[in-house]
């Protein structure tokens, strides 16, 4: 084995500069960011179980899952960072790089060890340089740009890096008692760092496929048939968790050709993000099809000829390459429909390709090893020039999650009739004092036609921004027309007494208070409100 450590060596030689290369296109998240974006609040800034001292705490992401989801190896990483970071946003970024980086060396290992000979391991130069292009140019995808910049999609990362060391650890040369604990392990915490890892086990057939003969496939049956049966009971477990806080959708009002059609529709968003990655939001809302869609439906069938046509030549080995990054989409091709924020659509976002794309640098090398040396040099220099340019893609993106305001204009750039974008930009404006400007970007949501009823709030939150600038009228038009909706809501019924009072209507404010103790007797603001209400009326007497 020494004999090999220079090529190995030869190849890191730039396969590492690479991964230098992609770590600096990240540096806006190191000069300009200032603050948590999207739903880094909800796992991170304003999560109990996360920013708790007490070691009781970490117990408890273990023993119960939160709102929406089982994540405990996600919750105790943020948890272990914020007593290292605190608020300190550029902490967890740069965590999110280095774990990029595992994945990057990761993903090139399972490159090379899928294009080995099982006969012959020794590594061939051509080798170990196509699947460090590939790997690069994988990686320097912008799609993959949402998962490394976005704190809250740390699950993603840390269930690609388990999930490829679980693969690497499952292909490894004479698999003993201790690697296959070692793989079901990794496996096991993929999958408490994401649900989507319950394919994992397919995905170690499939390697299976490509590496070993018949026989070897089937001694692999018996651990992959153990590795399926933890993986399904850990995922019912977060399938409940997930049906109960109401994420699947249970409706079940869409018929067979519809739910067709939107798997299709989702699949066929995927492809020509992959394809063509332009005008990136991050987050897509894809309305339901009525039915199967024909002009959404052909690059998916295309595909589907495509794996046709490799069994039909009995191409096995190539066909599992193919499957690879397939099987990965599968958690987010609307199988199982998610309820959406917006009612008759389905969501998508970048990073649910982050494992399918890096799966693909074992199927590139395996097609360019079928070149000349004359073209795999060709091959090696055009891949290293595409990973420069996209990293100068990936430069630019990672620019707009500087801070919330800039994410929430690209979003609102790219999607204007995406009401999320407007809404979360006017809480933005909202917290820095920026009164004017969050009342422009609010009023904007009503003119759209997919806002109602998902972004009541906006009714509040624009009588926020009128109670602020002193338009207390304006507020309270605000206030009652989400009360209309929402008779219950606790901020909504204080924001509008308080804007009552100051408009010194007294005795519609005491009604309002009454209402509030109604539904929240042991309320101290709305006691104190109701005393603040009486004193103005007593005086006014």
């Amino acid at each position: 084995m020494n004999l090999l450590l220079p090529a190995r060596i030869q190849s890191l030689r730039w396969f590492i500069p690479g991964l230098l290369l992609l770590f600096l296109a990240a540096t806006p998240l190191f000069t300009g960011v200032v603050e948590f974006t999207g739903d880094d609040h909800y796992y991170v800034a304003n999560n109990p179980l996360v920013t708790s001292p007490e070691l009781s705490a970490l117990a408890e992401i273990w023993r119960r899952p939160m709102k929406i989801e089982y994540f405990p190896v996600t919750i105790t990483s943020y948890a272990i960072e914020y007593r290292l970071f605190g608020g300190e946003v550029k902490g967890y970024h740069l965590t999110n790089l280095l774990l990029f980086i595992c994945i990057g060396l990761a993903a090139r290992s399972l490159a090379i060890r899928l294009n080995q000979d099982p006969e012959q391991p020794e590594d061939s130069s051509a080798i170990l340089h196509l699947a460090g292009g590939a790997t690069l140019l994988c990686l320097a995808h912008p799609l993959n740009v949402e998962s490394i910049a976005s704190i809250s999609n740390r699950k993603e990362l840390l269930y690609v890096l388990f999930g490829l060391l679980s693969l690497n650890s499952h292909l490894t040369r004479g698999r003993t008692p201790a690697t296959l604990i070692a793989t079901g392990i990794l496996m096991v915490l993929a999958q408490l760092s994401k649900g989507s890892a319950v394919i994992l086990p397919m995905l170690l057939l499939f390697a299976d496929l490509v590496r070993g003969t018949a026989p070897s496939i089937r001694r692999s049956l018996r651990p992959a048939a153990l590795y399926a049966a933890v993986a399904a009971g850990i995922f019912i477990i977060q399938f409940r968790v997930a049906l109960t806080a109401g994420v699947v959708d249970k409706s079940g009002s869409h018929g067979v050709f519809e739910r067709i059609g939107g798997v299709f529709r989702a699949v066929n968003a995927m492809l020509v993000k992959f394809l063509y990655p332009v005008n990136l939001a991050y987050d897509y809302d894809l309305p339901w099809p009525d039915g199967i869609p024909l002009a959404e439906s052909l690059l998916p069938a295309l595909l589907l000829l495509l794996l046709l046509w490799l069994v039909l030549r009995e191409r096995w080995q190539l066909l599992a390459l193919c499957l690879l990054p397939l099987v990965a989409i599968l958690p987010y091709s609307n199988i199982v429909p998610l309820r959406h924020n917006m009612a008759g659509r389905m969501v998508f976002y970048d990073h649910y390709l982050l494992f399918a794309i890096v799966l693909c640098a074992p199927l590139l090398t395996r097609m360019l090893l079928g070149f000349s040396d004359l073209w795999r040099r060709r091959a090696l220099i055009i891949m290293l020039l595409l990973t420069v340019g996209l990293a100068a893609c990936d430069f630019r993106i990672y620019g707009f999650w500087q801070s919330r305001e800039s994410l929430y204009r690209r979003i609102i750039a790219v999607s204007p009739g995406l009401p999320k974008g407007y809404l979360f930009l006017g809480k933005s404006y909202l917290e820095q004092g920026r009164h004017a400007e969050a009342i422009g970007v609010l009023r904007t949501i009503f003119t759209l036609e997919d806002w109602y009823p998902t972004y009541l709030e906006a009714y509040r939150e624009l009588g926020n921004a009128y109670a602020y600038s002193g338009r207390y009228a304006e507020a309270e038009q605000e206030y009652r027309l989400h009360l209309q909706h929402l008779p219950r809501d606790r901020g909504s019924l204080q924001n509008l007494s308080a804007t009552l009072i100051m408009q010194e209507k007294y005795g519609e404010a005491r009604e309002i208070i009454l209402q509030w103790i109604g539904y929240y007797p042991e309320d101290q603001d709305a006691r104190y409100n109701l005393q603040v209400c009486d004193e103005r009326l007593g005086r006014g007497r």
